[in-house]
């Protein structure tokens, strides 16, 4: 086996472990890899020793271990944007009593890079460091309301529109019409899009270049971020502080 292989493998393992959090065993992990064994077992055995990989003894499973956290840490730490937001985030997360994230855009899909909960702390799928499509969740839509049109196409291409439930926008011409309309209201809906029952409302976030540069986003069960209060109260709010964000980070409207 290549050094060049080996490394590939050996990220394999960790991309592929991270998607399971209570873990696998060997037999597993090979079999996922279509690889030996034996092979996985020496691959394993070097992340376990540098702390990446740490073994369930119960279970006999692997999952990451702690020296992968070390390594997310720091990269966080390094988002100047995450500490320059986080004032706005916790004010929005005390007026809305919801949910409140900050995304960034990554190799054509969402990360969560930090995320507020209130009181009512809801169970949802995001979580900081995690990854989600962009035509299907409000952060997503958002952050696409910057790009080109060459760069849309780009997403789309790579990533297709896979339906998640029966509000998903699955058509390329609905999504292009619904990042016009984002463009003009300055702020986008997940319509219950990626998950049933989850409302949310997102808003871009401009940099110095006048970028889109990150997204944040209030979501919350659909019973409580009704339409309604979106445009009542909660459009209102994430666009004030949106745009409290942007100058922060240089942006100046013209």
């Amino acid at each position: 086996m290549s050094q060049v292989q080996s490394v590939e493998r050996t990220l394999a393992i960790l991309e592929l472990l991270s998607e399971y959090p209570e873990g696998l065993g060997i037999t597993e992990l090979s079999k996922r890899m279509t690889l030996a064994k034996s092979t996985v077992h020496r691959l394993i055995g070097t992340l376990v020793a540098k702390g990446y990989i740490q073994k369930d003894e119960r279970s006999g499973n692997y999952r990451l271990g702690v020296q992968c956290l070390v390594l997310a840490s720091s990269l966080l730490n390094h988002f100047d944007i995450r500490e320059i937001a986080k004032e706005g985030l916790h004010a929005l997360a005390d007026r809305s009593g919801e949910v409140v994230h900050l995304c960034i855009a990554d190799q054509n899909e969402v990360v969560y890079i930090d995320k507020v909960e209130s009181e009512k702390t809801l169970r949802m799928y995001s979580q900081i460091g995690r990854r989600a499509l962009m035509h299907c969740t409000g952060v997503g839509k958002a952050l696409l309301s910057g790009w080109k049109q060459e760069k849309v196409d780009q997403m789309v291409e790579e990533k297709g529109l896979p339906r998640f439930t029966d509000t998903t926008i699955t058509d390329k011409e609905e999504l292009y019409n619904e990042l016009k309309l984002i463009r003009e209201k300055g702020y986008a809906i997940d319509e219950q899009e990626h998950e049933h029952g989850i409302r949310c409302i997102a808003a871009p976030i401009l940099d110095y270049d006048n970028k889109v540069a990150a997204a944040i986003s209030i979501a919350g069960p659909a019973e409580r971020v009704t339409k309604q209060r979106i445009k009542s109260d909660l459009a209102e709010a994430i666009l004030k502080q949106s745009q409290v964000i942007s100058k922060k980070l240089g942006y100046i409207q013209k």
